[in-house]
This record gives structure tokens, sequence and C-alpha cells, in this order.
């Protein structure tokens, strides 16, 4: 049963068989006929000319059948130059007509099953030689990849016209039964190199479609190696962040609220009520601080493990400034720094509500933290294209254009304490750029150090 099964699957084909047929062996015979066509043509040109020579010397005998054999070298070199251009002009330089080159090479096959027979049915008149039927029967085999079933029709055709015209051609007998057996002879050696071609080429074909799998899957298994490597390594900076902010960031407030605490718990009864007041601004300042810091934490952490989708929806930035402004003014009335809200009351924008609050909130801190005692601080807006554009605006300490430069860069840890020695993270401006971008705007800054900063952010109005 198994070698009834080879058989069959040699014979037929199997589905992985077939897949390759439709595609690489067709492409490749289209490609075989041309190659071909590039030396059969000036081969049989030469036929010409070498038959043509002395022609008008020869007897009438030789003459008719140097005619013929030019003739037939005539049409073949032709039809070659034709097919050769047609494969190139459709397939080779652009595969725009696949059919014509496929049309191409069942002519070329025709005229090498046909014409090998032929062109030895004419030689018989001069000579006992098959040699034409032979190297067509060998070059076929060569040349082209054959089904086998489709090979064994070719080749059983060839020889019945070949039998049939020899038989016509030969008179004599004993050469004509020697001719006739020589052919089987050669048609079976060219029906087994086809054979063994069609299996050779297909087997190779087949390993060069697994190797490309298996480099393919060997690429995506490196791509994924390399892209949970770089979130690993990603994973373990944002840890480290984490930890060192924790470690030096938090340690410090928290360290001062303790020691606010134990002063106000050891010496209340003897203080005086203004002193009790201005530890306790002192201790709502710090407590606002670290809760801001560890808010601007917990989102910076969900932002790099990619936990924030941005929810849309109708948001009015003038209202977003106003609760902003409420939330801070404990702030900025500490250092007496004037707030004021320029925005227009009618400019919508569709954006995540809770983002860009975070955002106004987070830059609003940020110019509080660097503005000087009685400055100033504006919220403005203006618009570009289809963006409404949010700038706010400080009169404080600045910044150099060294530190300009790298201020929303990923990698960028800058941060410094504030007029007030205030402290932070240096992960608010992250958290802006990030909250921005995934609602589709842009963030930038510019400032001139000793003069102020201005930080503006762009984002889509809603018609």
């Amino acid at each position: 049963m198994k070698l009834v099964d080879d058989l069959v699957n040699f014979f037929k084909g199997t589905e992985a068989d077939r897949e390759i047929i439709r595609h690489d062996i067709r492409d490749e015979n289209i490609k075989r006929i041309f190659y071909l066509s590039l030396i059969g043509a000036p081969a049989s040109f030469l036929h010409v000319i070498f038959f043509a020579i002395s022609l008008n010397s020869a007897t009438p005998f030789e003459y008719k059948w140097r005619i013929s054999i030019l003739t037939i070298h005539l049409v073949l070199s032709t039809s070659l130059i034709i097919i050769g251009s047609v494969i190139y002009y459709s397939f080779i330089r652009e595969r725009r007509n696949i059919k014509l080159a496929q049309i191409c090479v069942i002519i070329v096959t025709s005229m090498l099953m046909v014409g090998g027979a032929f062109i030895s049915a004419i030689d018989q008149q001069v000579t006992i030689a098959i040699n034409p039927f032979i190297v067509s029967s060998i070059v076929i085999s060569i040349v082209l990849l054959i089904k086998p079933l489709h090979a064994v029709v070719y080749y059983t055709i060839s020889y019945v016209i070949f039998f049939i015209l020899m038989k016509n051609a030969q008179p004599n007998p004993d050469i004509l039964i020697s001719n006739q057996v020589n052919g089987i002879t050669f048609t079976g050696i060219g029906l087994c190199m086809s054979f063994i071609f069609w299996r050779l080429h297909l087997t190779r074909y087949l390993q060069h479609k697994l190797i490309e799998s298996q480099k393919n899957e060997l690429v995506e298994n490196y791509n994924k190696l390399k892209f949970y490597s770089e979130e690993l390594k990603e994973s373990n900076t944002t840890k480290d962040k984490l930890i060192s902010v924790i470690a030096h960031d938090l340690r410090s407030p928290l360290a001062s609220l303790i020691n606010v605490t134990k002063l106000l718990s050891d010496d209340f009864e003897i203080m005086s009520n203004e002193e009790i007041k201005d530890i306790m601004i002192s201790l709502n300042k710090e407590t606002e601080l670290t809760y801001e810091t560890l808010n601007n934490l917990l989102l910076w952490s969900k932002t790099q493990r990619k936990k924030l989708e941005p929810v849309p929806e109708s948001t009015n930035l003038y209202d977003l400034t106003e609760n902003t402004s409420l939330t801070v003014r404990s702030l900025y009335k500490q250092k007496a720094i004037t707030f004021t809200n320029n925005i227009d009351r009618n400019i919508y924008t569709l954006a995540d509500t809770s983002m860009i609050l975070s955002v106004i909130k987070n830059l609003v801190i940020n110019s509080i933290k660097f503005s000087y005692k009685g400055g100033n601080i504006s919220v403005n807006s203006s618009f570009s294209d289809n963006n409404v554009i949010i700038s706010i605006q400080d009169n404080g300490v600045g910044i150099k254009p060294e530190v300009l430069e790298k201020l929303f860069k990923p990698d960028s840890e800058y941060t410094t304490n504030g007029t007030q020695n205030e402290r932070g993270t240096g992960l608010g401006l992250q958290i802006c750029k990030e909250f921005i971008e995934l609602n589709g705007g842009q963030i930038w800054a510019k400032s001139e150090f000793g003069k102020g900063s201005t930080f503006f952010f762009s984002l889509p109005i809603n018609q």
C-alpha cells in the first residue's frame, strides 16, 4: 500500500507540491524558456547560415534537403526570437501578463515535441541518424520541469509522431526498425531524466520553502525576544526610578512632616497662635506637595505599564483651568502669586478630561514652584489650524538653554528645587508629554533664563 501511495503522490502530487507547481515551477519554466530562446535562436540561425553555404552547387536531391532544413531552422529561429521578446516584456521586465508567458512555454514545448521527429524524418533522405529527435528528447527533460503524468503524455505523443514520420520517411525496413528502437530508448531515457529532474527540483523548492519558513519563524522569535528584552529593560528602569524617587523625594518631605508634628506635640502648650498657624501652613504645603508627588508617581507608573487609555469627551478648557486654580490656590497664595485665567470660555476640546486636568495642574504647579514671591502666572489660549494652543506663562527663574533642550526627553531625569526649596520628582513634565500625545496633541516650552518660562500644549478643537 505504501508503494501505491508513493506512486500516487509522485504522479498526482501533494497539496504542498501543487502550491509550488502553481507558482515557483511555473515561474521557473517561463524563465528557462526565455534563456532557451536566447541560446536556441542564434543556434538555429547558425544552421541557416551553414546550410545556405554552397547551396547553389548542391545536387538537386541535396538542394531539396538543404532547403527543407534551412526553412525549418529559419522558422525556428524567428519563432524563438518572438517568444523570447514576448516573455521578456510580459514577465521578465514586468510581471504584467503571466498567462501570455505561459502560452509561450506551451508553444516551445509543442515545437520541441514535433520538431525533433520532423527534422529526423527529413534527415532520412541523406542519413540514417535520428540526432534531432535524440537532442529534443534530452533537451526537453533538462530545460523544462514537467509534472510526471504530463511527461508521460508528452513523451508518448512525441514518440508516436516520430514513429509515424519515420515509417513514411525511411524505406529500408532494417534501418526503420533500428531507428524506431533507438527512438523508444531515448524516449525512455528522456522520460526518466524528466522524472529525476522533476523530483530533484520539487524537493529543492520544498526545502527552500521550509528554510524560508524556519527563517521567518526565527526572525519573528528574535523580534519577540528583542521586544520583551526592551520591555524588561524599560520595566527595570521604571522600577529603579520609582525606588529612587520614593527613597529620595518622598523621604525628605515625610521626614519634615514627622519633625513638624513632633514639634507640635512636644511644644504645643508653649507655642503662640501665630507660631502654630505658621507651622500648620508649612505642614499643609508639605502635605499638598507630597500628595502631588504620590499622584504623579501613580500616573507615571501607569503610563509606563501602558495601563492608561484616553476616553475622549467634550472638555471646556476654561473650566478645567478654574478647577486647577481652586485646587492649588493655597500654593500660589503662600507666595503671593497673581494667577490669571485668560482662556476663552467657549473653547472646547475633544480629549480625556482627567488627563488634561492633570496636565494643566502639573504645569501650573511647576510655574508656582519656579516663581518668585509676588510673581505672575497667566494661562492663555490661541488657535492654529484646527487646534487650540494653551500657554502657561510665568515670570520666574526661567530655564537654561541646555536644560530646555532635554526637558521632554524620556531619558531625562532633570529636577531642581524651586524658589522656596520646593522639591519635585522630575516626572510631572514626562506625564504631561505622554498625556498630551495620547490625546493627539503636542507639548513644548520657551524660556529665557532669569525672565520666566512659557509652556505650550496643543489639542484638537471640538467643533
